[in-house]
């Protein structure tokens, strides 16, 4: 009879989407943010893991240039905005302005602009020159064929 040892096989070297479970919930904690996942990373792509949880994830060579850092984040909401403290501030300033008369006065109107060039008449596709022949003999006064 045949004797076999029953063992469950070693992990993958990469780690598996278990393995970043906790840290995906995290991200998720502070849409936005990067966090660096890892500085020793062996390879230029990061773990798909990230991107199939809806993170976005991106790697960055070392200065020893055989490493990678990986850095990841869980997008921002649509719904949630951007801190935008820099532009309350100047719509506050413009506010202000209006308010006292010192905001900055419209520019003039702008001047008008030309009138396009009357367009050149159009010669049918078979004219092939015969239009401007014509032309060019009733100029000269010769009288027109068949009289």
């Amino acid at each position: 009879m045949v004797e076999l040892t029953w063992q469950d096989p070693p992990s993958r070297r990469g780690g598996t989407s278990a393995d970043y479970d906790a840290v995906i919930e995290v991200l998720k904690e502070n849409p936005g943010k990067w966090a660096l996942i890892s500085a020793e990373w062996k390879t230029t792509t990061p773990p798909s893991a990230f991107k199939q949880n809806g993170c976005e994830a991106t790697a960055r060579r070392n200065k020893d240039s055989k490493t990678w850092s990986v850095y990841a984040r869980f997008p921002r909401p649509k719904t949630q905005p951007a801190p935008t403290a820099k532009v309350d501030a100047e719509k506050a300033q413009v506010r202000q302005a209006i308010q006292t008369g010192t905001a900055l006065t419209p520019p003039p109107a702008a001047a008008p602009k030309r009138p396009a060039p009357a367009a050149e008449p159009v010669r049918p596709s078979n004219d092939m020159g015969m239009s401007q022949f014509l032309a060019a003999r009733r100029a000269r006064g010769v009288p027109p064929e068949g009289q």
